[in-house]
């Protein structure tokens, strides 16, 4: 996740917290279906209620799509969520500060911009920020007051037809669209919806990435709850007095609440079969919000050989979102390693490509930003999300005909026995960390006002 740009002016403390104390401690078990930072926080706030509380996870770790490599012994490296979108009054900064993890902070204003020699040719000399958004400004404001919602794109081809622009004008209008809505939704705009695409709020403050990895809050989260790693959940019933759940390898297992915190991309694949099937409204909500695809590709070299002084090198290049987004990691002790994103259309184009392809693509970029004599790397990894079996993508977004309504549905419990809880299912903070924390606890609430 990349730029989250609006404040988060005001969230009641107390939805921060466990409301455990404000309410008659419940009895009973709840299993919860996924161990990443929502299940994790959820079972906190149960375990405080005084609710037994067993968690069962898919993959042979927790952590989900916080995901911390340790491939590379010195230097331990997220290959999914990196940052804290906005440090000021952010939960997960709080258990950042409680688990004991550094933090260090990056800024949007600290980048270099590269660009393409044959756009160079054409005599482009900047990013043409200004006028490009000037023109997605006009195609969102006409987007508006369209009966019906659309994909950015379609909106932008009305305001700025294709045959309206020359290549150079096109080429800093698909940069800007890439890197401030591709990159930062993860989804195309073929996809994004024109209305609710930047639905949200956010914490003010800078963001902050982990030096030592995000694993340090998730194992802090973990600390003396019940996990059962490498048990895949095939089916749950509900019934008016519990729920069954059924493990891929037969077990059931019996609960008073369930609580499902896998990703949308999973309910989109049907992974689970529930036993009264879900509501319509919330099997419409699976279908019509989006899965993005966010991947990051780091590239470890033997010395820092780029400046320094930027935590962004931006490349503008002729073919929309090729390698334009990376973050340096030299200011974190002179780390030699550079994350470089791929997305949306993009990003489910690399997938495809084997791990020798995709360096080589990049390299091909590397030099044109640094020089022909840039080396290759000395180590490389590679995330593919769309790929992964549990995930099935990177993080949710707002297609083009879904809503927030969408995203409440999606958390609204079903039959007061079955719940749902992750980033998919917060309005306020969708796509982000502090998102799935928040609804994690949201969730645990209303099992333990449920009793």
């Amino acid at each position: 996740m990349i730029r989250r740009r609006t404040l988060l002016s005001s969230l009641v403390m107390s939805s921060l917290l466990p409301r455990a104390a404000r309410c008659s401690p419940a009895r009973g078990r709840v299993v919860i279906v996924g161990a990443g930072i929502a299940g994790l926080a959820a079972a906190n706030a149960l375990r405080s209620a005084g609710i037994e509380t067993i968690i069962v996870e898919a993959r042979d770790r927790i952590g989900g799509r916080i995901h911390t490599s340790k491939l590379w012994l010195d230097l331990p490296m997220d290959l999914g969520a990196s940052w804290i979108h906005g440090t000021r009054g952010n939960p997960v900064t709080a258990l950042a500060k409680a688990s004991g993890a550094s933090m260090v902070e990056t800024s949007y204003d600290s980048a270099a911009l590269y660009i393409d020699p044959a756009l160079k040719a054409m005599g482009v000399r900047k990013s043409g920020a200004s006028k490009a958004k000037a023109k997605l400004d006009a195609a969102m404001a006409w987007a508006e007051h369209q009966e019906q919602d659309m994909p950015i794109q379609s909106a932008l081809d009305k305001v700025a037809p294709p045959g309206s622009l020359n290549a150079a004008e096109r080429a800093q209008l698909d940069f800007y669209v890439s890197s401030n809505y591709e990159q930062e939704y993860a989804g195309s705009a073929q996809q994004l919806s024109a209305w609710w695409v930047e639905e949200g709020k956010e914490f003010g403050g800078e963001d902050a990435l982990f030096p030592g990895g995000y694993d340090q809050i998730i194992a802090y989260l973990a600390r003396g709850l019940d996990v059962r790693l490498s048990q895949t959940v095939a089916a749950i019933k509900t019934r008016t007095a519990g729920a069954t759940l059924t493990l891929s390898d037969g077990v059931a297992l019996e609960a008073d609440h369930v609580l499902v915190t896998v990703p949308l991309g999973i309910l989109k694949a049907g992974k689970i079969a529930f036993d009264p099937p879900l509501s319509v409204p919330k099997q419409q909500a699976i279908e019509q919000l989006g899965m993005g695809l966010l991947n990051k590709h780091l590239l470890r070299f033997d010395r820092v050989f780029w400046p320094k002084d930027y935590d962004w090198h931006e490349y503008l290049s002729a073919r929309k979102g090729e390698w334009s987004e990376w973050v340096s990691l030299a200011k974190i002790h002179d780390t030699p390693v550079m994350m470089v994103f791929s997305a949306a259309d993009h990003a489910e184009k690399v997938e495809k490509m084997d791990d020798r392809a995709i360096v080589a693509d990049i390299m091909g970029t590397a030099r044109q930003m640094f020089g022909s004599s840039t080396p290759d790397p000395a180590a490389t990894q590679i995330t593919r999300w769309r790929a992964d079996p549990f995930a099935r993508g990177s993080y949710s977004f707002y297609a083009s005909g879904s809503t927030p309504e969408d995203r409440n549905a999606l958390a609204k419990s079903e039959a007061g026995r079955l719940h749902f809880a992750g980033e998919a299912q917060s309005v306020d903070c969708p796509g982000t960390v502090h998102g799935a924390l928040l609804s994690g606890r949201a969730a645990a609430r209303r099992i333990i006002d449920a009793g």
